[in-house]
């Protein structure tokens, strides 16, 4: 249950960091360029993190397997 709320925990905090960017990065280059990094980061860690868990389940059936 600690490592599920930590991980939600840090989901939220790259999230924040993310919009904290993209509000940085629209006084710089203006509001279209710091849409579409921020959608692409938040996509990039959407997948990232989908696989991520991915291979940690198959690691664990793997180590429950044998």
């Amino acid at each position: 249950m600690k490592s599920m709320m930590k991980g939600i925990a840090t989901g939220l905090l790259a999230v924040a960091v993310v919009i904290a960017g993209q509000m940085a990065l629209t006084g710089v280059a203006g509001f279209h360029t710091a849409e579409l990094v921020g959608g692409t980061v938040l996509t990039f860690l959407f997948f990232y993190l989908l696989f991520r868990s991915g291979r940690k389940r198959e690691e664990a059936k793997a180590e429950r397997n044998t």
